[in-house]
C-alpha cells in the first residue's frame, strides 16, 4: 500500500492509533502471528483421530442416519467402551476425534465430491455406453438408474 493512503486509512479507520509510534505496530504485528501459531496449534487436528471422524462419517453415511448421530450417540459410545475396556488415558484420546454435524456433513460431501472426480477422470477420455431408466416405487416417487459402462 502507498505510504499516503496508509496514512490517510490510519486516520480515518484507527484515529486512536495515529500517534503511536512505529514499534508499537511491529509489536502489534508480531502478538497477532503468535497468536495465528497459537490458534493453529489448537485447532490441528491428528492424523489418527481425522482417520477416525472420516471412517464414521463414512459409517454414518451408509446407515442414512442424521448426521448428528455422531457427536451424541457414536463417540460417546465409543467413549465409554474404551474406557471400559482399556482405561480412561485411551477414552481421553477419543474425546480428540471431531465428529460434530457440521464436520460430518462436510467429509460425506468430500468423500462425494471424491467419488465424483475420481469416475469422471476415468471416463475423461474414453469411450463408454450409458444406459439411464427411470421408474417410480410403491411409494410414488421417482427412480433414476444409471448404468456406464466403458468401452475399451
Amino acid at each position: 500500500m502507498k505510504p499516503s493512503k496508509l496514512k490517510r486509512h490510519l486516520v480515518t479507520k484507527h484515529p486512536q492509533f495515529q500517534h503511536k509510534e512505529e514499534d508499537f505496530f511491529k509489536r502489534y504485528e508480531n502478538s497477532i502471528k503468535v497468536q495465528k501459531n497459537t490458534m493453529r496449534n489448537f485447532t490441528s487436528v491428528p492424523i489418527k483421530a481425522l482417520a477416525a471422524s472420516l471412517e464414521a462419517s463414512y459409517l454414518i453415511a451408509k446407515t442414512k442416519k442424521s448426521h448428528s448421530i455422531g457427536e451424541s450417540l457414536v463417540l460417546l459410545a465409543a467413549i465409554k467402551i474404551v474406557s471400559i475396556m482399556h482405561g480412561e488415558s485411551y477414552a481421553n484420546e477419543l474425546k480428540t476425534i471431531p465428529l460434530s454435524r457440521d464436520t460430518v456433513s462436510r467429509r460425506i460431501e468430500n468423500m462425494s465430491d471424491n467419488i465424483k472426480s475420481q469416475l469422471l477422470n476415468r471416463l475423461r477420455g474414453n469411450y463408454f455406453a450409458m444406459q439411464l431408466d427411470e421408474s417410480t416405487d410403491i411409494t410414488n416417487l421417482a427412480q433414476l438408474l444409471v448404468d456406464v459402462d466403458l468401452v475399451c
